[in-house]
């Protein structure tokens, strides 16, 4: 793997522990500031909702130096988290002026995970790309585990607002890594024809049309077939970050919501090591019998009065999402040509996660007026929803192993969607 991967990772490493002191402290401190589900629902969904406007970001990741959007996205963050702490701390000493700006940091992350994705291909052989995403996710996972519970921990002993304030040392350090990465000079259509109005209308109308395209591929191929199981599970696991801060509390306190937020890291990281050796089993087999596991364990640990049963369980559950996961982004670099990757990618993000703001801002609400059971046996139920859905799906249940997609029904070409 080249040195560009190496600054690449190095780069996402320090963005996802800065991510971990800002996601857990706020959370953390919106909850202990209003003792309110809805606000910590409202949180989750001006977080996420930005995710529904990721296909608009796909054909601009695909014209401009991802390097400099790297770049710029955590310089954006730094800044927005610096503007909300000051005005936190001066003339608005209200919980709304945390809350106002975390839409601003959720939409410059729309430009991070597509462009590093786009450019893992440059920096390693096609042969080495499942290892490749296996390593950027369990090295970023591990982290992320050490991290969560270590803020976790932190809260007991400091301010949730310093590492709140924190989290922009680790933005800085992000952007002096990916300014290390060297690309070739490679001038885009956009650059070529931002000198006159022609240019920019002709750029915008082959923006749209490159929306259109990538939307009409999506929904003629086999992508399209998985995205509604996807659709509803977004929605219902959306209910987690408005209810999480509760359920540990209900536990223990703030050091169980960091015990819990990294047992999730954790199913993720083990299922993220086992993919590479996992590569050769047929996807479709893989889910339905994954998602079954993942459902029954994630009821078991809901249902369970020892806590570390409870937290082991819960780890255990996120194990086969980790595999998949890992898989499914190998088997898209796989079936998509590179130069509709990042539109494509952006397209499955934004329908499949569209649903998951929708769900944190119902699930704070629900969780407040029928407590918190029914909102955590969903989410158990919406895993085996997904395992009957690929079952009941011929095309879904008979996919391949990831290594052998990009052949016959599970292939995109660059002229026209395989229907």
């Amino acid at each position: 793997m080249s040195v560009n991967f190496w600054k690449l990772l190095s780069g996402r490493i320090l963005s996802n522990i800065g991510d971990c002191f800002y996601n857990v402290s706020l959370i953390w401190l919106i909850y202990h500031l209003t003792g309110n589900t809805f606000y910590t629902g409202l949180t989750g969904f001006l977080v996420l909702a930005p995710m529904i406007l990721q296909f608009l970001v796909g054909p601009l990741i695909e014209k401009f130096n991802k390097k400099l959007l790297l770049i710029a996205t955590e310089a954006g963050q730094l800044v927005t988290v610096l503007a909300a702490f000051v005005l936190y701390e001066t003339v608005w000493h209200h919980v709304g002026a945390l809350i106002f700006l975390t839409p601003v940091v959720a939409f410059l992350t729309l430009f991070s995970n597509p462009a590093e994705m786009t450019l893992i291909p440059q920096f390693v052989d096609k042969n080495k790309l499942a290892a490749a995403n296996s390593l950027m996710n369990v090295t970023y996972q591990t982290l992320q585990i050490v991290f969560t519970s270590l803020v976790g921990v932190l809260l007991i002993f400091i301010s949730p607002l310093f590492l709140y304030i924190f989290s922009v040392l680790f933005n800085a350090g992000s952007a002096l890594c990916f300014s290390l990465i060297r690309l070739r000079s490679n001038k885009t259509p956009v650059t070529e024809q931002a000198d006159s109005a022609a240019g920019l209308v002709s750029g915008f109308k082959n923006y749209r049309r490159s929306l259109a395209e990538g939307f009409q591929t999506v929904s003629q191929t086999f992508i399209g077939r998985l995205l509604p199981a996807t659709v509803v599970a977004n929605l219902v696991l959306g209910t987690l970050t408005a209810v999480l801060p509760a359920y540990a509390s209900s536990r223990g306190g703030s050091q169980w919501f960091g015990f819990f937020q990294s047992a999730e890291t954790a199913g993720l990281l083990a299922g993220a090591a086992m993919a590479p050796i996992m590569k050769n089993i047929p996807l479709g087999r893989m889910t339905i019998f994954g998602f079954t596991v993942s459902g029954l364990a994630w009821l078991v640990s809901f249902f369970s009065a020892n806590n570390a049963l409870s937290v082991l369980l819960y780890a255990f559950s996120f194990v086969p999402i980790g595999v998949t996961n890992i898989l499914f982004v190998s088997a898209i670099q796989r079936a998509v040509p590179q130069q509709k990757l990042a539109q494509i990618y952006t397209i499955i993000v934004s329908i499949g996660a569209g649903m998951t703001p929708v769900g944190s801002l119902a699930g704070g609400e629900l969780a407040r007026i029928w407590s918190l059971t029914p909102v955590f046996i969903s989410i158990g139920v919406t895993f085996l929803f997904v395992s009957a859905y690929w079952f009941g799906d011929a095309l879904l249940r008979k996919m391949p192993p990831a290594e052998q997609l990009g052949t016959g029904n599970y292939t995109i070409t660059l002229d026209r969607p395989e229907k």
